[in-house]
């Protein structure tokens, strides 16, 4: 008789989930507000995630098992402790640290010259945004010696976003259930970012030795040393003059002076390249290059289609950002339309099929049904905002591409960080312009950036689809799983916004990441006061260069599936420019492109087997050195030592 495999969602496996998630709900907030430091959670690959990986597959769990073993973890609640994490820590920043700054910037921020206060003030809902002007001003400011924290005045904007939310989640929850058949069993997608993971808990449960394969590779520690020396020596600059900075930044001038072009020694992202199919890792950065031609000669034409809009990554010309626009968006229908019998096939078992079986974490019936659900609530509490119908629709619509072109470059790729060239927000502006809009439609457009823009949770599905992949090896599907998601949703949102208020009103908003608190809710404010009080004559020139890289995108694809020897990889297209590509990653992708291709070239198969343990560690190490640095700043009162982002 076969035995029914036991779900990894155990009550040890959630309570330590549970008790890790809400540790990082503390440290990221204090690491990227107070110390300024490395991103600890705003990727698709959170670092301090992998750390508590890392501890528990090496210290905690061994112990356990050689005290009892019976007390050690199994493999499946490993995964669903990292799977808590990955969910609960894509809300700490990727949310958190925008949303309260965003909801109420518009009254902090306006002014008799900016005029915002008739602009936007005026228009928004008491229930979303708090309407206290000194409550405003503590969370900016600090709280006065003695106060406590005015919670009356954010009760009922709590209590208005905290339900969207949930109900976002539940969609983009639903969405990841809907694709996951599709990416993972029939296209057999790589995922890059589950190679680490996956390399610490290989035999985490059969292990004799403290330590896993993984750890007990010397190439592995050799890649480790590399950022761990390296960052370490700048760092220590900080307290010691004696030690001189290396430069792993910099810039250089192209073409004849006319293109700065930035670049990083990005360890982490030659680690992840490595890991990546030769064909994506040089379309990335071979579309880059011609992203900056492409600048150059728009620049000695005179090329100029109107001002940048809000969210434009990488803050190109906007020609070039509605061109990878478009390709993104063809890029997901493609998506869309390849997985068309796989979602038929669960529209069919929706209707007439069982409510439960399958293998999903939740039922087809659940899946379809309650996306669709979803997104109709989405839209009615839109509207109920103020939002014209119309403008409901075409956001959320705009949105579900965002998320779904995000996922589909990270689980491809691997990029732990890739965001959208552009957002739904600035193409409903230009398109339809102030006259159709009005102030109200544009005052809860820019409040919008709470989930899809500063405050994006593109992150979210990429999380879940990771952790489906994880368990993809697995008997059957852990129906215990969307609880434990759950869970670390509400843990990581009430956790992050409870320590965001208290260092708030401790240290003042506008004193701690000047991103968080001044960037983030005046960007859209500014952007939409620039486009109502000049509004342009036509938005037939963004649609043109939109309608170029659409058709351009459309030709790479159509190569692509009709040759076997095109090199071009359309997904590099979409990100070319974008901000994390052309600040953090182009030059390391091509730095692992040409490692990658040489090893192979030279020395096979094996040669790169062999080779992967000391990429890992370059991941490994700089994530470790990271998190290292960031607590020993902070015990220092160093700020802005920031070793890793994006």
């Amino acid at each position: 008789m076969k035995v029914r495999p036991i779900s990894g969602v155990t009550l040890r496996a959630v309570l330590t989930g549970a008790v890790l998630l809400g540790a990082i709900c503390w440290l990221s907030p204090w690491a990227i507000l107070i110390v300024k430091g490395s991103q600890l959670t705003n990727t698709s690959i959170p670092i301090i995630a992998v750390l508590f990986l890392f501890g528990l597959t090496t210290l905690v769990i061994p112990l356990l098992g050689a005290v009892k073993r019976r007390l050690a973890f199994s493999r499946s609640e490993v995964i669903t402790v990292y799977a808590m994490l990955l969910v609960g820590s894509g809300i700490i920043t990727a949310f958190t640290a925008h949303f309260l700054s965003v909801i109420s910037g518009a009254m902090y921020y306006a002014s008799p010259e900016n005029n915002w206060k008739a602009l936007f003030v005026d228009h928004q809902h008491a229930w979303i945004a708090p309407t206290d002007w000194h409550a405003v001003r503590f969370l900016y400011e600090g709280l006065p010696k003695g106060m406590e924290i005015p919670w009356g005045a954010w009760a009922v904007p709590l209590a208005a976003w905290m339900p969207f939310m949930l109900i976002l989640y539940w969609v983009v929850f639903c969405l990841g259930v809907l694709l996951r058949g599709q990416w993972i069993e029939n296209e057999r997608l790589i995922f890059p970012l589950t190679r680490l993971p996956l390399a610490l808990i290989q035999d985490v449960e059969n292990a004799p030795t403290l330590f896993s394969p993984l750890l007990k590779n010397r190439l592995m520690w050799l890649g480790f040393a590399v950022p761990l020396l390296l960052h370490s020596w700048n760092s220590l600059h900080a307290y010691h003059d004696a030690f001189q900075t290396l430069a792993l930044t910099g810039s250089v001038s192209l073409l004849q002076g006319q293109v700065g072009v930035p670049f990083r020694l990005n360890l982490p992202i030659i680690g992840v390249g490595f890991l990546m199919p030769l064909g994506v890792s040089f379309s990335v950065w071979f579309f880059f290059i011609c992203g900056i031609v492409q600048r150059w000669i728009f620049t000695r034409v005179g090329m100029d289609i109107g001002s940048g809009d809000v969210w434009n990554s990488g803050g190109g010309p906007p020609a070039i950002m509605h061109q990878q626009a478009g390709a993104l968006m063809v890029l997901v229908g493609y998506v869309l339309w390849t997985a068309r019998r796989h979602l038929r096939g669960l529209v069919h078992q929706a209707l007439h099929g069982k409510s439960t079986g399958g293998s999903e974490v939740v039922s087809p019936r659940t899946a379809v049904l309650g996306f669709l659900f979803g997104v109709l609530l989405l839209i009615a509490w839109l509207t109920y905002t103020g939002l014209s119908l119309y403008v409901s629709l075409l956001l959320v619509l705009g949105a579900l591409i965002v998320y779904i072109g995000v996922a589909r470059i990270v689980c491809e790729a691997g990029l732990p960080g890739v965001q959208t060239p552009m957002v739904p927000q600035a193409y409903i502006t230009r398109g339809f312009g102030p006259g159709v809009l009005g102030l109200q439609n544009m005052t809860g457009l820019g409040l919008s950036t709470v989930w899809i823009g500063a405050g994006g949770i593109t992150t979210m599905i990429s999380a879940m689809l990771h952790t489906l992949k994880l368990k993809a090896t697995e008997e059957r599907p852990d129906r215990r799983l969307p609880w434990a998601f759950l869970l670390a949703i509400v843990i990581g949102m009430s956790g992050s916004i409870w320590v965001t208020m208290e260092l708030a009103h401790t240290y003042g908003g506008i004193n701690m990441h000047r991103w968080f608190f001044e960037g983030a809710p005046r960007w859209p404010l500014t952007y939409m006061a620039s486009v109502y009080n000049e509004p342009e004559a036509s938005f037939a020139p963004r649609l043109l260069f939109t309608g170029i890289g659409s058709s351009f995108m459309a030709m790479l694809l159509f190569l692509r599936q009709r040759f076997i020897w095109w090199p071009l990889h359309p997904i590099g297209f979409p990100i070319a420019t974008t901000y994390p590509i052309s600040s953090y990653d182009w030059l390391a992708l091509f730095m692992a492109w040409a490692f990658k291709g040489v090893i192979l070239r030279y020395g096979g198969v094996r040669a790169f087997r062999f080779a992967v343990p000391f990429f890992l560690g370059l991941i490994l190490g700089e994530f470790f050195t990271a998190c290292m640095w960031v607590f020993i700043d902070g015990a220092y009162g160093v700020e802005g030592n920031m070793i890793f982002n994006f």
